[in-house]
């Protein structure tokens, strides 16, 4: 009877378990410390600020200008769950490989608090496209026209007329779309 009552409760836990989340794996870290267990201490913490920043990258390059910027407590508040890939202890040194879950919701909730809206609430005529910055020196002729809204090393992000779009597709030029409900 005990283990029939077990059952139901652990796959009742799986399913409330189940949210929206934004991954982030390979954060790797070397601190030395005055013992192994506080050096794991700040590992865990400057691996979690490491890694709120790349998901910055990767899911909402338009909000690159929020590194540094936003508190580590709200940082940790977006934490959905983290897991240590591989770590070792030697002596006063800690060195692991993280991986983390950051909860959608808390994320785009830091991002409207700094005026940056997540892809899926702006609408326009216009798209903003990530163009990575070799690609907009190889086609600057073309690409010169159109507004730059955020510059960093890497890419670029420009605001092109939805009707626009289809020429730079086939054009090849290596962007993504955001921030934007194409029309056809």
């Amino acid at each position: 009877m005990k283990r029939f009552l077990v059952l139901p409760l652990f796959f009742s836990l799986g399913v409330s378990a189940d949210a929206s989340y934004l991954e982030v794996n390979g954060v790797t870290t070397r601190i030395t410390d005055r013992n192994s267990l506080v050096a794991k201490q700040r590992a865990l913490s400057n691996s979690t600020n490491r890694a709120f920043h790349r998901l910055l990258d990767s899911y909402f390059p338009e909000a690159v200008s929020l590194k540094g910027k936003i508190r580590e407590d709200k940082i940790q508040d977006c934490v959905y769950d983290y897991s240590v890939d591989q770590e070792k202890f030697s002596g006063k040194t800690y060195i692991a490989k993280f991986s983390f879950r950051f909860s959608k919701e808390a994320v785009q909730k830091i991002l409207r608090s700094h005026n940056i809206s997540s892809f899926e609430e702006k609408k326009s005529e216009k798209s903003n496209v990530v163009v990575y910055t070799q690609d907009y020196l190889n086609h600057y002729k073309q690409l010169k026209e159109y507004k730059v809204v955020l510059f960093s090393p890497k890419r670029l992000i420009l605001e092109v007329p939805a009707d626009e779009m289809s020429p730079l597709i086939h054009s090849r030029i290596a962007f993504e779309r955001f921030n934007a409900e194409i029309c056809s």
